[in-house]
């Protein structure tokens, strides 16, 4: 009985693919043509006794698919514990851990997978795609640069290295293209990913070397002296000098990404309860720099650099200073849609220096790929949060009041799309040997 279960999981997986792709950024993941007949046999087959770890991976696999991230990290945890040795089934339970912000766990299965092995090719057969290199860092995807949100999988597989590590990294898949897709961290990932490149002289998108450009500290020194622009200035300060002084500051754990932590501080009370609710060992204090609109409305604008030309990609207006993409009231309003649309199809209309700003700023970054987030100051300055090469960009938001903003999320794709292969020559495959690094 049981080796006729585990001979039909055997078929149903050769059948379907798709249902192995466990390393795969969960929001990526869609529906795909014959799923709900997949999910009955699989179903069919656990109720039927089967307890084979790639029968719980799969079932989670298809519960991300659906969208059911909390059902889908309870059937990959099953798998981990069957197979404690299911590194990808550990991939999958990391990110979806992250996405559910139980950080703890995500780093636990990180761990777990990355002790196990550290290249995870592309899941899937890949065919006439361009196989790319991502190099990672010990992290979930989302701590990455999540470019499977935006490549088309159709044209490109993906396969993962972690460079994290002082040991040799073992062979690795043909690739046409290295990227390094990750931002700024304190840890070795960059040094680790400036000599693999080095030594294999591989066709690379972003130099390693240039990503501690973009630290929030250093950031105001890599953009200083482009005219009219200012940077955020930054300090990063261990939590036992951290005092709270005359002027309201901005307060963040070191580091963190999404304004997770970030706080307005303006007396110590406020501070105290801050650093208990987000311990850490250090924070990043930046002065609070007003930019509201004459209107009393806060707007972000997300750019994206690709080969030095830059992408409007969103404008986020709310309001409040802390303004998010996600939790802007860019679906209740549609002035705030049609001023969006008016970004991205003239963006000079927002920002009146971006022929001047944005070249500029693309040398002084010298990444291939980046993004920043900035908003323009009531005296027409323009005013740089942060720039960061692991910034998200999709097309997943809701089509029902966003599908005019698909178009200009395309044109990025496109252009990444492009360099990609520009690099990669013929998309003819290298590496494939022992790591030099």
């Amino acid at each position: 009985m049981l080796e006729d279960s585990a001979g039909e999981l055997s078929l149903l997986l050769s059948k379907c693919p798709q249902l192995g792709e466990h390393t795969v950024a969960p929001p990526a993941l869609r529906p795909f043509e014959g799923m709900g007949t997949a999910a009955h046999h699989l179903t069919a087959l656990l109720r039927g006794g089967c307890n084979d770890a790639r029968a719980h991976a799969a079932l989670g696999n298809v519960l991300v698919r659906e969208g059911r991230y909390l059902d889908a990290v309870e059937a990959y945890r099953a798998a981990v514990e069957l197979d404690p040795t299911f590194a990808q089934a550990h991939i999958a339970t990391a990110d979806l851990s992250y996405i559910l912000r139980d950080e703890e766990s995500a780093s636990a299965h990180i761990a777990s997978a990355l002790w196990l092995q550290r290249v995870f090719p592309d899941p899937l057969e890949i065919g006439s795609r361009t196989p790319v290199l991502l190099l990672l860092r010990d992290a979930p995807y989302a701590v990455n640069t999540p470019l499977e949100m935006l490549l088309d999988r159709s044209a490109f597989a993906l396969h993962k290295v972690f460079v994290d590590t002082s040991e040799p990294l073992p062979e690795l898949p043909p690739y046409a293209v290295a990227v390094t897709a990750f931002g700024f961290a304190r840890d070795a990932a960059a040094e680790r990913a400036a000599a693999f490149l080095r030594a294999s002289g591989s066709p690379a998108v972003n130099d390693p070397e240039r990503i501690a450009g973009t630290a929030r500290e250093r950031l105001p020194e890599t953009l200083a002296g482009i005219a009219s622009l200012v940077a955020v200035p930054s300090q990063r300060v261990p939590r036992d000098e951290l005092v709270a002084g005359d002027a309201v500051t901005l307060v963040r754990p070191a580091d963190s990404q999404a304004g997770e932590g970030l706080a307005l501080v303006d007396s110590a009370a406020v501070l105290a309860a801050h650093l208990e609710r987000f311990p850490s060992g250090s924070y990043h204090v930046s002065p609070f720099i007003d930019y509201r609109s004459a209107d009393g409305w806060y707007r972000k604008y997300r750019v994206i650099f690709v080969d030095g030309v830059a992408f409007p990609y969103h404008l986020a207006i709310a309001p409040r200073w802390m303004v998010h993409y996600q939790s802007a009231p860019m679906r209740e309003h549609a002035w705030m849609r049609d001023e969006e649309l008016t970004f991205l199809a003239d963006p000079r209309r927002a920002i009146a220096g971006w022929d001047a700003f944005m070249p500029a700023i693309a040398r002084a970054v010298g990444l291939d790929y980046f993004g920043i987030d900035a908003a323009v100051l009531p005296d027409g300055r323009l005013l740089v949060f942060e720039a960061d090469s692991g910034m998200l960009v999709h097309d997943e938001d809701p089509s029902d009041v966003f599908a005019a903003k698909r178009p200009y999320v395309a044109r990025i794709r496109e252009a990444l799309t492009a360099a990609l292969r520009r690099r990669a020559g013929k998309d003819a495959p290298s590496g494939g040997s022992k790591s030099p690094a």
